[in-house]
């Protein structure tokens, strides 16, 4: 079960990638440390629990120099 700052973290990794298809793991960190939302694990690893869970994917993008997300 997740604690409420891991759901919050979890709401605003989909709410980010609701509002901007496509976003580096770095402007996912700087949008959360912006808002004030504490990733407990951070951001990475976050972001990484919901790719295995088939929520989100990812893709090595050498043009934004790392690792860009996106929805399912």
């Amino acid at each position: 079960m997740m604690d409420d700052e891991h759901s919050e973290s979890v709401d605003m990794v989909m709410r980010l990638l609701g509002e901007t298809p496509e976003l580096t793991t770095g402007e996912i960190e700087n949008a959360m440390m912006l808002e004030g939302t504490d990733c407990p694990d951070g951001a990475a690893k976050t972001l990484m629990r919901l790719k295995t869970k088939g929520v989100l994917k990812s893709r090595l993008d050498p043009a934004r120099k790392g690792w860009v997300w996106s929805v399912k």
